[in-house]
């Protein structure tokens, strides 16, 4: 009977260290799980804040609350059917996004007014919106505004596109 009760305690004892070390043993998978996923985390949050990087770096706030767009690309100047839109300044103020842009005649003759659209574009090429447009008529070597205003943040356009109707 001793010896039963002896063989008893072992496997007892026996049966607690198996306990102990499965439990150990899921702790450090535990541990080791929320390790991996804080990482992940971490890494996702780089790799958006770098996109965003791209496209934030061309867009300075030059006031408080106003944002400038100096993206190289969106101050190229753009030619259509002897137009030339040059200058060209994207602002954000009080959520509303203005383009300005001078507009000369450079076709040779006289134009009459002009309804134009205006497509703006992300750094990859992606149309954000599309806006009218419209340029007074213009005498030869004239130049005018263009002023749009929209009333959504749109400071972050890289680039755009401009279409005569």
């Amino acid at each position: 009977m001793k010896e039963e009760k002896g063989k008893s305690k072992r496997r007892s004892k026996n049966k607690n260290k198996k306990i102990l070390i499965i439990g150990i043993i899921a702790i450090i998978i535990v541990v080791l799980v929320i390790i991996l996923v804080q990482r992940n985390k971490e890494n996702s949050k780089e790799s958006n804040t770098a996109g965003e990087n791209v496209v934030e770096n061309y867009v300075e706030e030059i006031d408080s609350g106003v944002k400038l767009n100096k993206s190289n690309k969106l101050n190229e100047a753009k030619e259509v059917e002897g137009l030339t839109i040059a200058n060209i300044q994207l602002t954000l103020d009080s959520g509303i996004t203005t383009l300005l842009a001078d507009v000369t005649n450079n076709s040779g003759s006289r134009t009459n007014a002009k309804t134009v659209q205006i497509t703006l574009l992300d750094y990859e090429g992606n149309e954000l919106t599309t806006v009218p447009g419209i340029i007074k008529e213009l005498e030869v070597g004239e130049t005018t505004q263009l002023n749009i205003s929209l009333t959504s943040d749109y400071v972050n356009a890289y680039d755009f596109r401009v279409k005569v109707n």
